[in-house]
C-alpha cells in the first residue's frame, strides 16, 4: 500500500475520534468553540485535508451523474458529512449547525481542486522527468 493510502486511513481514523469525542462532549473540544471562528476553521480544514488525502490515495477517481463528473471520494465524503451533521439533531451533547455544514463543503471544494491540481502536477513531472540512460 502507498504511503498517502496509509496517512487518509490515518487522517481519516483521526476524524472518527474527533467526531466520537464530541458526540462524548470532550472539554478539549470546548477549547476549539471558544476561539471565534475556530470550529469554522476547524470542519474546512479537518474535512478539506480529509477530501484531499483520501482523493490522492485513489488517484482522483472521478465518476460522471449525466454530463458532469465529480471527484468519487469528494463525493462520497459529502454524504457521509452531511449525514454526520444531521445525526447531530440525535445527539444531546451536540448541535447541528449549518455554518459547520458550509465550512465542510467548501472545505470538500477548495482541497478537491487542490487534489486535482497536485495530481495534474504529478503527472506533469512524471511525463517530463529524463529517462534514465542507465537503466
Amino acid at each position: 500500500m502507498k504511503r498517502i493510502q496509509w496517512l487518509a486511513i490515518a487522517y481519516s481514523t483521526l476524524i472518527l475520534i474527533i467526531i466520537y469525542m464530541a458526540d462524548l462532549g470532550s472539554p478539549l473540544l470546548r477549547v476549539i468553540h471558544a476561539i471565534p471562528y475556530g470550529d469554522k476553521v476547524g470542519h474546512f480544514v479537518l474535512i478539506g485535508g480529509l477530501t484531499l488525502l483520501i482523493n490522492l490515495a485513489v488517484n482522483c477517481h472521478r465518476i460522471s451523474i449525466g454530463r458532469l463528473k465529480f471527484l468519487t471520494a469528494s463525493l462520497l465524503i459529502l454524504v457521509l458529512i452531511t449525514l454526520e451533521e444531521f445525526s447531530q439533531l440525535f445527539v444531546a451533547s451536540r448541535h447541528f449547525d449549518l455554518g459547520d455544514l458550509a465550512a465542510n463543503y467548501l472545505g470538500i471544494v477548495c482541497f478537491s481542486w487542490l487534489a486535482l491540481w497536485w495530481q495534474q502536477r504529478q503527472t506533469r513531472e512524471t511525463d517530463t522527468a529524463p529517462i534514465n540512460a542507465e537503466s
